[in-house]
């Protein structure tokens, strides 16, 4: 991978990346804590997002909100680059204490409405704002680059996504379905046995309908997302091991490795990062 610009601070995450040679077993379903603007600029691959499937085209931009699961689906016979910029609520909310800016986030179905078209932002200011921003950044003072020219991009993207009320959505699929059943059922006693019963499916035909999907096991994706619920609550002030039982996690020591291998820190450790607004993930792929 090379790294064209690259920031890191309290608020955001940013990098413009080209992989020459993109290998696709480097690119597995994942989550942040953060919300995600991707860029994609060239390639040749498709995103899954929550069980549903978007192309990619040059120009595409992606919108992906805290803990909504994503997967790269790249080939390798073309470069890969694209720009991604990750923040936290706290991020704009000087500006923004409602939250309106996050409407294209937030107010939808996991999964829904995550692809914004070359198209659909033709004459808009995202792609400009984009290229803009990272020349300055380059320049001097990054930190108040970001916060500047975030705000014309989050403004443009909460007018298209407020177009979009009236257009119809495609119809909810088995895979959506149970993607959705275990979001609302996470910090209950889930089972393969249980999922499969609750849709008339087997247990092998599950997992292999699921990875397909999703691109994960059913029981990483859980895992996936009881650690970065146990991860808010822990921020919140909850104890770390009372946080993991209301997760789902009856095992502390299989909790604590776990955590351990997703944040590369200790539940202990982490607290300090995670209390306040100051803290934001660093994976960027």
């Amino acid at each position: 991978m090379r790294r064209i610009y690259e920031f890191v601070n309290a608020d955001f995450v940013y990098h413009h990346s080209i992989d020459d040679r993109p290998v696709p077993e480097e690119y597995p379903m994942h989550a942040h804590d953060t919300h995600e603007l991707f860029c994609f600029i060239s390639g040749h691959g498709s995103y899954l997002v929550e069980g549903n499937p978007y192309p990619l085209r040059p120009g595409d931009l992606m919108l992906m909100r805290a803990g909504e699961t994503h997967k790269l689906q790249i080939q390798s016979d073309r470069p890969y680059e694209r720009r991604a910029l990750s923040f936290h609520n706290g991020s704009i909310g000087h500006f923004d204490p409602d939250g309106r800016l996050l409407e294209p986030f937030l107010n939808r179905q996991l999964g829904r409405q995550n692809l914004y078209t070359a198209a659909e932002l033709h004459g808009g200011c995202v792609a400009a704002c984009f290229e803009k921003m990272e020349a300055l950044a380059q320049e001097g003072e990054p930190g108040l680059v970001f916060q500047c020219f975030i705000y014309p991009i989050l403004c443009e993207l909460r007018s298209l996504f407020a177009g979009r009320e009236h257009i119809p959505q495609p119809p909810v699929d088995l895979t959506a379905e149970i993607v959705e059943y275990i979001n609302q059922h996470l910090c209950d006693e889930l089972s393969l046995d249980s999922i499969s019963s609750r849709f008339y499916i087997s247990k092998t035909h599950l997992n292999r309908l699921f990875k397909q999907a999703v691109g994960s096991s059913v029981w990483e994706y859980v895992r996936i997302k009881r650690l970065m619920l146990c991860r808010n609550k822990i921020a919140a002030g909850i104890p770390a091991a009372t946080a993991s039982l209301e997760c789902g996690f009856h095992d502390y020591s299989a909790f604590y490795r776990s955590y351990r291998k997703l944040f590369h820190a200790a539940p202990s450790q982490d607290h300090a990062d995670l209390v306040g607004t100051n803290f934001i993930s660093g994976f960027i792929k």
